[in-house]
């Protein structure tokens, strides 16, 4: 049986999407309106680690095409991140505006 590309890459897509918001949700449940700082913190960390990467046991050119590609998925990844996270802190600082003004109903923490 042969495989659906398209399939395979909708999966894909979801997977990132679905990784993505589990980041975004941590640093916005730890960090609240202030996640932003520690999230560009952690995406500047992980650039520059990723930056020397090579994978062993290949051809030094196949080797570094592999790496540039998975790199160009993980800066991907780490803007899809950071997209989420200031729709999560938008989110935190109207509520944060909603209890200040004591509003019934107000989401709480």
């Amino acid at each position: 049986m042969a495989e659906d590309p398209f399939k395979n890459k909708a999966e894909m897509i979801a997977t990132q999407y679905m990784v993505a918001n589990l980041y975004a949700s941590m640093f916005g449940e730890r960090f609240g309106v202030n996640a932003l700082e520690p999230c560009r913190q952690f995406s500047k960390s992980l650039h520059e680690h990723v930056q020397g990467w090579t994978i062993p046991g290949l051809d030094p050119a196949l080797s570094d095409h592999l790496a540039a590609e998975m790199q160009d998925s993980i800066h991907f990844q780490l803007s899809l991140i950071e997209e989420l996270l200031q729709a999560k802190v938008e989110v935190y600082k109207e509520q944060q505006k909603a209890q200040a003004a004591g509003k019934p109903g107000a989401p709480k923490g």
